[in-house]
């Protein structure tokens, strides 16, 4: 019996085509996976698998001279939640308790917050007490995650706040030494690499990674502390007693440029610092190298040291004090319209005369004078290694609204602005024996393994001869002990100094009835050992630089040196 043979048709193919187009996708999608895309399939596989984060590294403290803790890190925790944990309901009620109960946040407030937010990982609370976090940790909340971070303390409460400065969230500096010095203080961060599991929690035992986090050196300030504290309480009393506005206080070695207190008023405080609120904003910014002021009378004790300098005057050269000169025919007057007469340089000062200081301008003219303010650092930052510091403003010839009675009046102190802290760096040149040191805050770095870095002092000019400032402490010790009764003249040593009494100028023009008044003064005058600059701005009564910065600069200069254990003059006790 013959069999018929059976035929292909096209429904047997089909089946088989399409099998191996589907097996040759699917291969090439394996090559592009496996080979091709490897590596972006393998990240992304790992990017699921694993979560990580930064550690940061302790940040460096900040010390005073002498070893004492301004600002310090203390250990904390950062606590995070797992949302998809959080998605049952009786898993987040019990969770967002427990977390509300240690950290004092509201449950319902956190369980919006993770489950609005869209990410995996939620931060819910930051720096949490070390203690506090450990306990939740160890309890097992659902879907809480912790990783160790540190919170920035001040043992010594507000003191110095101004210098020192904040830090933001993700401990960055943000103002003060803490903003100058940021890269030394946070060291190098560290990266923690876990395991998670489906919810996004660490899997216990699972595989973790860590790259530890390298901590700051320790920054060591030329700030004592002790200084601190009575410059920061003269200064608040200073400011009270004459109503005043605010005001700051320096205190410096003028030997190397250690800045050894450095006070504002209003000061920050730390605990209350509001960062919505403008006035708090303004107190972030250290008023004593950012605000720029005209320094009235002081600035005679620049141009004095000029024209001696330059050889045209001497302390006994004379000159005819008739109340008023004029420069191009412009009339300028002595403070208050006072008469003078016959006077010596010394006189110039003692009195603080404005003819006489215009009298040595002159002799020098203004290009020589111009060089002379320069190299005294005027017009330009002092270098001082803290943020926010201004340059200064000097009115020259090259400017568009520059009058020739500018330089004159430069000459005692207005149409001139500085910072208090350039004030002082110039005048430390003036008595040092002529070098212009560059000011500074910190004198050491100390390394984690006790290794002490000393940073040198950096001298930058020399604007004067050492016998033409020998001559200016001279002229300056007569000036607070003048003969007659004189408010800035210490119990126990010899000093020097001068005032100024500046009014403010408001809409171009000068009033008597808003002032910023200044001592500025060293002891003992043979070899000083402090320099210090108290201001005052805007004080409602109106007395004079030398009654109200006068009597602050004669107490501190009494407290400071007896602190030092600075012997007490013979001579001026001996007066006493």
């Amino acid at each position: 019996m013959a069999h018929q043979q059976a035929r292909r048709t096209g429904r047997v193919w089909l089946p088989a085509i399409a099998f191996t187009v589907f097996a040759g996708v699917v291969l090439a999608r394996l090559v592009q996976v496996q080979v091709l895309e490897h590596d972006r399939y393998a990240e992304q596989a790992r990017s699921e698998l694993y979560a990580s984060d930064t550690v940061f590294a302790r940040r460096g403290a900040i010390l005073d001279r002498n070893g004492f803790l301004l600002a310090m890190s203390t250990d904390t925790w950062d606590l995070y939640v797992a949302t998809r944990v959080w998605t049952d309901d009786e898993a987040a009620r019990q969770a967002s308790e427990a977390i509300a109960a240690a950290t004092g946040h509201d449950a319902t407030y956190l369980r919006t917050l993770v489950q609005e937010s869209g990410l995996v990982d939620v931060l819910v609370a930051r720096d949490v007490p070390y203690d506090a976090g450990k306990a939740l940790l160890d309890a097992d909340v659902p879907g809480l995650v912790g990783l160790p971070n540190t919170v920035r303390v001040h043992p010594a409460g507000d003191l110095a706040s101004s210098v020192i400065g904040i830090i933001g969230a993700d401990n960055t500096g943000l103002t003060g030494i803490e903003a100058w010095y940021d890269t030394e203080l946070q060291g190098i961060p560290g990266r923690v690499i876990f395991e998670r599991d489906t919810t996004g929690s660490p899997i216990p035992y699972g595989e973790t990674f860590t790259t530890e986090p390298i901590p700051g050196p320790d920054i060591v300030l030329t700030i004592d502390r002790r200084m601190q504290v009575a410059a920061e309480d003269a200064l608040q009393r200073a400011v009270e007693k004459h109503e005043a506005t605010r005001g700051s206080i320096i205190i410096m070695d003028p030997r190397n440029g250690d800045v050894l207190a450095l006070a504002t008023y209003p000061r920050l405080a730390f605990s209350e610092l509001d960062l919505s609120d403008p006035e708090h904003v303004r107190l972030l910014r250290n008023s004593a190298v950012s605000d720029m002021y005209e320094p009235g009378s002081v600035m005679k004790v620049i141009t004095t040291a000029a024209a001696i300098d330059a050889g045209l005057v001497t302390p006994e050269t004379t000159y005819e004090d008739t109340g008023m000169t004029f420069v191009y025919g412009i009339p300028l007057y002595n403070w208050r319209n006072g008469v003078y007469g016959e006077q010596t340089m010394t006189g110039v000062l003692q009195q603080s005369i404005n003819t006489g200081a215009v009298f040595m301008m002159e002799k020098l003219g203004v290009e020589l004078f111009h060089e002379y303010l320069d190299a005294f650092g005027f017009g330009k930052p002092t270098g001082l290694d803290i943020s926010g510091e201004a340059a200064g403003m000097v009115r020259r010839p090259t400017d568009p609204e520059w009058s020739p009675v500018d330089a004159a009046t430069q000459s005692f102190g207005q149409s001139i602005s500085v910072t208090p802290i350039q004030m002082v760096s110039a005048l430390a040149a003036a008595i040092n024996g002529g070098k212009l040191v560059e000011p500074r805050l910190v004198s050491a770095m100390v390394g984690r393994d006790g290794t002490r870095h000393d940073l040198p002092a950096t001298v930058t000019g020399q604007p004067i001869s050492a016998e033409t400032s020998a001559t200016i402490r001279q002229m300056l010790a007569d000036v607070v002990n003048p003969g007659w009764y004189s408010p800035a003249k210490p119990f126990h040593y010899t000093a020097g100094g001068k005032s100024g009494t500046a009014s403010i100028p408001i809409e171009g023009a000068y009033t008597e009835e808003s002032q910023i008044v200044s001592f500025a003064g060293f002891a003992p005058v043979s070899e000083p050992r402090v320099l210090i600059l108290v201001k005052i701005d805007e004080n409602a009564d109106l007395v004079t630089g030398t009654d109200a910065g006068g009597p602050v600069f004669a107490a501190l200069v009494d407290e400071v040196l007896g602190y030092l254990g600075v012997p007490p003059d013979a001579e001026q006790v001996a007066t006493r």
